[in-house]
């Protein structure tokens, strides 16, 4: 009798056996085993940066930049290099963050080629460490994002839900309020819990972690409150026309598990292969995850995370329309 209780219920047999099979796959593409990439280094450009790049791209496993002196800068700021090497007064400088992985592998490979270009000549080796670019500077802003998804599907499909099934809706129905009405009065109800559910990870992650905000605040509520609509709509399109806590429990983690795996919330999603990479794009997650780190981590501005914001603010928009041209109260 046991058994067939379990083999009837959906959820209980994909629980038990679907998601860890998923969760074997999505983690065996995203670090399948594979050649390690080559490691990236930039050279400031100066009357000497000619020889010093033909010595460095001699080595197969560096990849080298030229860029002027800002570009370098910010560059190594936000991670995108692991060395830095420039030419200032007759010496060679080496800038490198050593909390950083691979630098140590990319310092010998730098340090090497560029001694056998010029023994004997001086060379200073600076190190810099540049906060925001440990793990937990990473995954705190997908922990937002995993948050906002949760709270959207979760907090408003699931109660949307078990209010049709206790005909709370069928009495609102009776009254002179427009479905759309509801709706957005809904999704209001639910911005004012989420933005505090955000502005705890954020602190817990500041002050716990010292995690760094080096971006606007007001920028990050932007993106919270965006992401917030987006998952709300897609929740109350999930719950629009679902009669049962059943259904919409099934529906609802077929829709969150893609994102849980391919959205980048705890590690990149740039690890899957390319063939993964066109369903990873158009998952709301990974736009609104990009963008917490962008801003949060590299102090990145409105102007620079517009497509991301644009993603966003079009999701939210067709999800919000379909959720109240789909929406039945009973």
């Amino acid at each position: 009798m046991t058994f067939r209780e379990f083999i009837r219920s959906p959820g209980s047999v994909f629980w038990t056996y679907g998601f860890p099979l998923l969760m074997v796959v999505a983690i065996g593409l995203a670090f399948q085993s594979k050649k390690p990439p080559p490691l990236p280094v930039a050279v400031v450009e100066s009357d000497f940066a000619a020889a010093d790049v033909a010595a460095l791209r001699g080595n197969p496993r560096l990849e080298v930049q030229v860029v002027d002196a800002e570009t370098g800068e910010t560059q190594f700021r936000r991670g995108k290099i692991l060395v830095l090497v420039s030419m200032k007064k007759g010496v060679l400088n080496i800038k490198l963050d050593e909390t950083r992985p691979d630098t140590e592998i990319a310092k010998l490979h730098v340090d090497g080629a560029l001694r056998v270009r010029a023994p004997g000549h001086p060379v200073q080796i600076a190190h810099e460490t540049t906060p925001g670019w440990r793990y937990i500077d990473w995954l705190i802003p997908g922990l937002i994002g995993l948050n906002l998804l949760g709270a959207g599907m979760w907090g408003v499909g699931f109660n949307l839900v078990q209010m049709r099934v206790k005909n709370i809706l069928r009495r609102l129905m009776v009254t002179p309020m427009h479905k759309s009405e509801f709706m957005v009065a809904f999704l209001m109800s639910r911005l004012i819990l989420v933005v505090p559910e955000a502005a705890a990870i954020v602190a817990f992650g500041v002050y716990l972690f010292d995690v760094p905000i080096v971006g606007s605040l007001w920028t990050v509520l932007l993106l919270v409150i965006l992401g917030a609509i987006s998952f709300t709509g897609l929740g109350m399109v999930i719950a629009s026309r679902a009669r049962t806590i059943e259904t919409v429990s099934g529906l609802m983690n077929l829709t969150m598990l893609p994102m849980w795996l391919l959205g980048g919330c705890f590690f990149d999603s740039d690890r899957f292969p390319d063939f993964v990479q066109p369903f990873v794009k158009v998952l709301p997650i990974t736009h609104l995850n990009e963008a917490l780190r962008c801003v949060i981590s590299e102090g990145a501005g409105v102007a620079d995370i517009l497509p991301e914001l644009g993603f966003l603010g079009a999701f939210s928009v067709i999800a919000m329309g379909l959720a109240i041209r789909c929406f039945r109260w009973t």
